[in-house]
């Protein structure tokens, strides 16, 4: 029977959405019904194989964290660039959900002599993460797409029409929740680092749609903010001075890489969309000085639960279970995508 190497290249560690693409990957591939419909559809025997490249972490403080999250997987064999072999590229099925960050090991990874079947990228070309924000890591992913006897982009917008809903977080396991309960959390204090050329777009629902990228943080904020106030739309409320003032601070502080974009678009009404977002914090209690420019260590996962753990508990028991995230499950819905491609 042919041995067919499904092969994922991702970034956990930095969010959440890799490691649960990679738990409904290990359930995926683990249950009996899809392993006899593998067999007798397609006469192929799947192995899984994930390599967690570097950047902001190392690979090995990657694999660290992962296996911290989701435990031992029944059907997932992880690699790091360093070690992975790079024979099982010949003839498989490739999703990139991480930028191609492989160091050295590159060419060796990445060969027209060992050419895979299928190459599927989750994100828009030039412009998403996992396409990669430095030249090493695009000209990768160029590389990858072009050796590919068949090759896919799915669209950041096509990733983003899925969030996880209360319904969907009560599957994963007690720590992947409690992670994704965190993560949604500090996105709702506004967490969004780096420069604001990537950034800007996640409370600004204009900027959003010009970029062609989710406004994650206003759509959390707005989510939760319509649920605890069930009578009352973010769209109306009513914006307080301080709300204004804070609003303009990081419009003026932080647009400066969105020049081009703002050209296009009304600054008044991109002005007003930050500043609703930020005065539904306020009323909800959970805005902080740094809630905008959170490139502080303050607004660390580790930070938030410790420095406010009850307002933490308190969303987790009467928002989050009702809820769930309001946060986009890209990676999730990505593997999804991939894997129809895989078994068409």
């Amino acid at each position: 029977m042919e041995r067919h190497h499904v092969i994922i290249f991702t970034d956990p560690g930095e969010e959440i959405d890799d490691e649960i693409a990679l738990w409904a990957a290990d359930q995926l591939f683990s249950s009996l019904a899809y392993k006899l419909k593998s067999c007798v559809c397609q006469g192929r025997q799947y192995s899984l194989h994930v390599v967690v490249v570097d950047g902001k972490m190392s690979a090995g403080d990657r694999l660290v964290r992962c296996k911290a999250v989701l435990g031992e997987p029944s059907c997932i064999k992880y690699w790091t660039p360093e070690k992975f072999d790079p024979n099982l590229m010949a003839g498989s099925s490739v999703l990139i959900i991480g930028p191609l960050e492989l160091g050295e090991n590159s060419e060796k990874i990445i060969s027209d002599e060992r050419p895979p079947d299928l190459v599927v990228l989750a994100g828009t070309k030039h412009c998403s993460v996992n396409w990669g924000q430095n030249e090493l890591a695009q000209k990768n992913c160029e590389k990858l797409l072009s050796v590919a006897k068949q090759s896919y982009i799915i669209q950041s917008h096509r990733l983003s029409r899925e969030i996880m809903t209360a319904e969907f977080v009560k599957k994963l396991p007690k720590k992947l929740n409690s992670h994704v309960a965190a993560l949604t959390w500090r996105f709702l204090l506004g967490r969004a680092t780096g420069p604001a050329e990537f950034v800007a777009h996640l409370l600004s629902p204009t900027l959003a749609g010009l970029k062609d990228r989710p406004a994650s943080n206003f759509v959390a904020i707005q989510s939760v903010y319509e649920f605890v106030y069930s009578d009352k739309k973010l769209n109306d409320i009513e914006i307080s001075d301080k709300a204004w003032q804070l609003s303009k601070q990081y419009y003026e502080n932080d647009l400066e890489g969105f020049t081009d974009y703002v050209l296009k678009a009304s600054k008044e009404v991109i002005k007003k969309e930050y500043a609703k977002a930020t005065e539904a914090l306020l009323r909800l209690g959970w805005y902080t000085d740094k809630v905008l420019l959170s490139t502080d260590p303050q607004l660390s996962d580790e930070a938030l639960l410790k420095n406010r753990p009850q307002e933490f508990l308190r969303f987790k028991e009467k928002v989050f279970s009702e809820i769930g995230s309001p946060l986009p499950c890209y990676d999730h819905t990505a593997f999804r995508e991939f894997m129809r491609y895989v078994v068409s």
